[in-house]
């Protein structure tokens, strides 16, 4: 089996009705403002906040993201939150600094301060973008990220690289993307070293997909053979049924 039909919704003979889609945004943005409260910020799935600092501040599953979804479908023009957006990003910041909301316990890579996802890179994205003048910090963040063994976008270089290009910094975007394809294997996977282990991963968080999707937002002569490398290492990654095709759901090899 392809993938679980249990964990998706089921396609319906419902016609696309884009002010239906609409209103379903809005009223999305509207139980995210409800939701919100200056302490507690918003609260956490049971998953997401397991053994975990709370409140969540991170890009991942914190505020950062949460601020970054709201002012992204407010500048689409798809929906107008009511709170006060740069506030919010900075209160995150100032908590994630007093108490990082990393899972207690786990083995984190190094510097795991750097990490777009789960680190501060992530939430100073987030408040500089929101016109917060944190260029230098956020700058510190991504060189302290060039040699990070994670080799994925949650810690790694990769994260640090979409951070940097997000910023229009063509310097550090070249030299992130220079330090990743250089820790590439031969075979056009790199392996991941995270919770203690390594693996070699082929998804989008922690593995090929995510690293080749960093790595083509500079532009580069080499992103031509990444390209038919990358695809030629998920074709023999993929299980196939018939002419379809999936990837474990761990991602892994």
């Amino acid at each position: 089996m392809l993938y679980d039909p249990a964990a998706f919704e089921p396609l319906t003979d419902e016609p696309w009705d884009e002010a239906q889609a609409r209103d379903g945004v809005a009223a999305i943005v509207a139980d995210a403002d409800a939701a919100f409260a200056p302490d507690a910020l918003w609260p956490a799935h049971e998953w997401d906040g397991w053994q975990s600092a709370l409140p969540m501040k991170n890009l991942y599953v914190g505020a950062a993201g949460m601020v970054w979804a709201l002012d992204d479908l407010r500048c689409r023009g798809l929906a107008e939150t009511t709170l006060d957006l740069p506030a919010i990003a900075m209160n995150a910041l100032e908590r994630w600094r007093a108490e990082p909301d990393y899972l207690a316990g786990e083995v984190l890579p190094e510097p795991p301060e750097s990490g777009l996802l789960t680190g501060e890179t992530g939430i100073l994205l987030v408040a500089c973008r929101l016109g917060h003048p944190l260029e230098d910090a956020l700058r510190s963040r991504i060189l302290a990220n060039l040699a990070n063994e994670a080799e994925d976008l949650m810690w790694g270089t990769p994260g640090t690289l979409v951070a940097s290009v997000a910023m229009g910094w063509d310097d550090l975007a070249r030299e992130s993307a220079d330090a990743l394809a250089a820790r590439r294997d031969a075979d056009g996977l790199w392996t991941q070293r995270l919770w203690g282990t390594s693996f070699r991963g082929v998804g989008t968080v922690h593995g090929l997909a995510g690293n080749v999707r960093a790595l083509l937002q500079v532009d580069d002569p080499r992103n031509e053979s990444l390209r038919a490398e990358s695809a030629a290492a998920l074709a023999r990654a993929a299980t196939r049924e018939d002419v379809l095709a999936n990837w474990s759901s761990e991602g892994k090899l």
